[in-house]
C-alpha cells in the first residue's frame, strides 16, 4: 500500500513540477520581448551602412509578433489593421508615421506597407498600417490617422 501511495505521490509531484516549469510565458515576459526588440531597433549603434544603397540597415532579433498577439489576447494591447484608401503609400507618409509613432509611447509597435509581399496591387497602393497600442492610445492613433489624411490624403473627385 505504501508503494502504491508513493508512486501516486511521485506522479503527482512530477506532474506539478512539469506544469510549473513548462508553463506559457507570462504577460510580463511578453512585455520584455517587445521592449527588448524595440530597444534594439531604436539603438543607432546597431545599424551599419549599406554601400550599395547608402542607407543604414540592421538585422534585428526575431520579431515580437507572437508576444504582441499574446498581449492582445490578454487584453494588455489593442491591434488595429488600417488601410487608408485616400492616402497613397509614399516615402513621405511613411516617414511621417514612423516619426509620429516614435514620439508617442502609447504606440508599442507598428508596421507599414511591407515591401516583400508576393502579390503587388495594380495602380496606386494605399497606406496600410498595423499598429499595436496601449488602451490609452486610441486617441493618439485617431490623431495619427487624421493628420495622415489631412497632410497626404487625396480629395475625392
Amino acid at each position: 500500500m505504501k508503494i502504491v501511495f508513493g508512486i501516486i505521490l511521485g506522479f503527482a509531484f512530477g506532474f506539478l513540477t512539469h506544469c510549473l516549469l513548462s508553463g506559457q510565458p507570462s504577460t510580463k515576459q511578453h512585455w520584455k520581448v517587445v521592449e527588448s526588440y524595440n530597444a534594439f531597433v531604436s539603438n543607432p549603434s546597431n545599424y551599419k551602412p549599406d554601400a550599395a544603397t547608402g542607407l543604414s540597415f540592421t538585422t534585428p532579433p526575431a520579431g515580437p509578433e507572437s508576444s504582441l498577439a499574446a498581449l492582445v489576447a490578454a487584453g494588455a494591447l489593442t491591434h488595429a489593421d488600417l488601410v487608408l484608401p485616400s492616402v497613397p503609400y509614399s516615402r513621405e507618409a511613411e516617414q511621417y508615421f514612423l516619426k509620429f509613432a516614435h514620439n508617442h509611447k502609447e504606440i508599442v509597435y507598428f508596421t507599414g506597407n511591407p515591401q516583400n509581399t508576393a502579390l503587388k496591387p495594380a495602380g496606386v497602393q494605399p497606406l496600410h498600417l498595423n499598429i499595436w497600442y496601449k488602451d490609452a492610445g486610441e486617441s493618439v492613433v485617431q490623431a495619427l490617422l487624421r493628420e495622415l489624411e489631412e497632410t497626404y490624403g487625396k480629395k475625392a473627385a
